[in-house]
């Protein structure tokens, strides 16, 4: 997850993930719970709240939310903007959740808009999304990868395809047969 505060003109970047302490008490969450994941107790739960670009936890999303929030403005978010960044094939259902998200997670906010992540994607890398000249954007998450086409500031094509980083680097792991480089390239990379 990637959260971007004008104010401060900082970004922070963090594992979509929580650590929930018998079953209501937030033990770790981003980075901190991805540490953890595979080696946590019986009585912490790990979970990804966010599944191939769909909210699959609304109450664990929001609480992951609340905590990035507050920690990338710290504190001070009342009357704010958001600007999410939805992939362009969900539905509007999923679409509708995304700014539910944001609306009952009591952030206070002053506008929410909706944004596709691929001209997101493009703007954040700097590229003139206006120009008529087409430009391919490619976004390889965890579980999902959209590969869009931008000309004059909008999507021309886009398709998500529902395979990420995680299954191409457990491919090439099984392909080559080098256990030992597969479990540096996945800490490296931030899969598992």
């Amino acid at each position: 997850i990637r959260i971007f505060n004008e104010r401060s003109s900082s970004t922070m970047v963090e594992k979509n993930m929580i650590a929930i302490e018998n079953k209501n008490n937030i033990f770790a969450y981003g980075d901190s719970a991805f540490d953890m994941y595979e080696k946590a107790p019986d009585n912490i739960q790990v979970t990804y709240p966010l599944t191939s670009g769909v909210i699959a936890d609304i109450k664990n999303m929001q609480i992951l939310l609340k905590y990035f929030v507050n920690d990338v403005s710290k504190g001070n978010y009342k009357n704010s903007d958001y600007y999410i960044a939805v992939p362009t094939d969900v539905t509007e259902v999923e679409k509708r959740a995304f700014y539910d998200l944001i609306k009952e997670s009591n952030l206070k906010a002053k506008k929410i808009m909706m944004v596709e992540k691929a001209v997101a994607n493009g703007i954040g890398l700097g590229v003139d999304v206006k120009n008529s000249q087409g430009v391919m954007v490619v976004d390889v998450g965890y579980n999902t990868t959209e590969i869009s086409i931008l000309s004059l500031g909008g999507i021309v094509l886009s398709k998500l395809i529902k395979t990420g980083g995680k299954p191409l680097i457990i491919g090439a792991c099984c392909w080559f047969g080098i256990t030992a480089m597969c479990l540096l390239m996945q800490k490296l990379l931030g899969i598992w």
